[in-house]
């Protein structure tokens, strides 16, 4: 497994079209507020550093979609998971090796995006940093096991990416409508994070032994 691990690692760290997506939404958002400071003097942006936290964790929360896109779909366009299989490693060795590959990026630039803009705005209560930090988690969470499904389906990795891409309006519509409720306690965000917990889970089981059964 952590053969495999480093393999994918080595793949991740060497192709910088991978890395391109997790500098874009914090660019755009950052731009975007900037903006709106300068022209506006920042009151359209005053009572909303909350929603704009929650909104920027959960944009870097998909941002893993193009690398579980590429775990298994991508092998099969390069005409190697065949070899994969063959190998001397155990098919869930495997499997968990090219997962903990891919979550932890969308993890960790979730966070880091998250508590840089909450040292950047110290406005925002603990309450609403952990709300915020709770619901980038579950994002990525149901994200990536999303998009890992996909690419044990579908021949291409072009297919993946483009397919799991239909996940992220749902999410943002369902940060835009229901941030305000999301963000009033940990309650909430807990539970949520409680159900993509189990949601992650059982798509990793579905997809262990879709694997195994290739």
């Amino acid at each position: 497994m952590l053969h495999v691990f480093k393999h994918e690692m080595r793949l991740i760290f060497r192709d910088p079209r991978f890395w391109i997506p997790f500098i874009i939404p914090p660019v755009i958002l950052a731009a975007s507020q900037a903006i709106a400071v300068s022209r506006y003097g920042g009151q359209i942006m005053q009572g909303m550093e909350g929603y704009m936290m929650l909104l920027l964790g959960c944009l870097m929360a998909p941002m893993g979609s193009p690398l579980a896109a590429d775990s298994f779909a991508g092998e099969r366009e390069r005409n190697s998971l065949e070899l994969l299989q063959l190998a001397p490693i155990k098919p869930t060795r495997l499997f968990w090796g090219k997962l903990l590959a891919v979550l932890p990026f969308p993890v960790v630039f979730s966070l880091l995006a998250e508590l840089a803009y909450w040292f950047s705005h110290p406005v925002i209560s603990k309450t609403v940093a952990v709300a915020s930090v709770l619901g980038a988690l579950s994002a990525v969470l149901l994200t990536t096991s999303f998009s890992l499904m996909l690419s044990l389906r579908v021949k291409t990795v072009r297919a993946a990416t483009h397919l799991s891409l239909f996940v992220v309006v749902p999410l943002l519509l369902l940060v835009q409508l229901g941030h305000e409720a999301f963000l009033q306690g940990v309650f909430i965000p807990a539970v949520v994070l409680v159900i993509s917990v189990i949601i992650c889970a059982l798509s990793i089981f579905v997809g262990m032994r879709k694997f195994v059964s290739l």
